[in-house]
């Protein structure tokens, strides 16, 4: 088990998905970058001209790659208050620098680090694909994952566990439009969870605020 395994898996509220793998993604991204990162360096050494010019898109692309590994590497370990949207789209965004680095780079056979970082840039494509995958599962499902109470409860509401739930209906209805703009969006898709909504995790806020207000749909 990796150190990042260990964080994940050390996590005080459930991800709603391993901590292995999770914690295989995340390692991988990092891992991909310092070779995307490697790959660009070796081609700006080379002593032939023609081949420096001929790979400069592999460089862009590499480092392109090596940025979006970064950052999609540093959101998925963040896992409290986690956004459905953003992460897909960042997902979503890498796979698709991976693909392009990829295809690039297998232009130039016979060049090891071209060679290296393709394999790379395929095989991080892969872990992602299914990682998405298990993350738009029916497993995965609404409120993955689930932020320790005190981050996602109102200010002033109760904790109280049988009486919390019995008031959030009502209260919601008394929660002005303003103080919902206020509101995080773990509170909103709370709310809106409570007055029966469904596929809340696909909403922006503006759309939350709307349903739960009883303007969306109306």
């Amino acid at each position: 088990m990796s150190l990042v395994e260990k964080l994940l898996d050390a996590y005080p509220a459930e991800t709603g998905m391993p901590p292995k793998m999770l914690g295989e993604a995340v390692d991988k991204l990092y891992e991909c970058a310092g070779v995307c990162l490697t790959c660009a360096d070796a081609a700006a050494a080379e002593q032939d001209p023609e081949k420096i010019v001929m790979s400069i898109k592999c460089v862009r692309l590499d480092n392109d790659c090596a940025d979006l590994c970064t950052v999609a590497a540093r959101i998925l370990a963040r896992q409290t208050g986690y956004d459905a949207p953003t992460t897909m789209a960042i997902i979503e965004a890498t796979r698709t620098v991976l693909r392009a680095s990829a295809d690039a780079a297998e232009e130039f056979k016979g060049t090891p680090y071209f060679e290296l970082s393709a394999k790379e840039c395929r095989e991080t494509e892969q872990l992602l694909g299914r990682l998405a995958e298990q993350m738009g599962s029916s497993d995965a499902g609404e409120g993955y994952p689930t932020s320790p109470p005190s981050a996602t409860t109102p200010a002033g509401a109760s904790m109280g566990g049988a009486e919390e739930t019995s008031g959030t209906s009502e209260a919601s209805q008394e929660v002005s439009e303003e103080q919902l703009r206020e509101m995080h969006m773990d509170e909103l898709r709370d709310m809106a969870r409570d007055k029966g909504l469904s596929g809340v995790h696909e909403m922006r806020k503006e759309e939350l605020i709307d349903a739960i207000s009883g303007k969306r749909g109306s």
